[in-house]
């Protein structure tokens, strides 16, 4: 290789050294920050879970009382029933 071929090889090295060095320091700092928004949009989520995860519980609870309502009601309706039956009963009877 010539000396002048050397000479333009090490000219270039020279000037890309510090455009490479920039390029890789871009990078990562657009990695850390994709890093930095992707846990914030992770942290989010799990917030929205969380609240979630509490309706769901919340409506769980609400559907529990619900149901102990309505077998009350039906063991009211079952009451009234018989004493509708009573009461026609005796009524015949007269």
């Amino acid at each position: 290789m010539s000396n002048s071929n050397y000479n333009e090889n090490e000219k270039w090295r020279k000037f890309l050294q510090p455009v490479i060095t920039g390029l890789i320091a871009m990078m990562t700092a657009v990695v850390g920050y994709l890093q930095y928004l992707q846990k914030q949009e992770s942290d989010r989520r799990d917030s929205r879970i969380a609240v979630l995860e509490v309706q769901v519980s919340e409506q769980s609870k609400r559907s529990d009382k619900f149901d102990v309502d309505i077998d009350n009601f039906k063991a009211l309706l079952s009451d009234i029933r018989s004493d509708v039956s009573f009461i026609r009963g005796k009524m015949e009877k007269r």
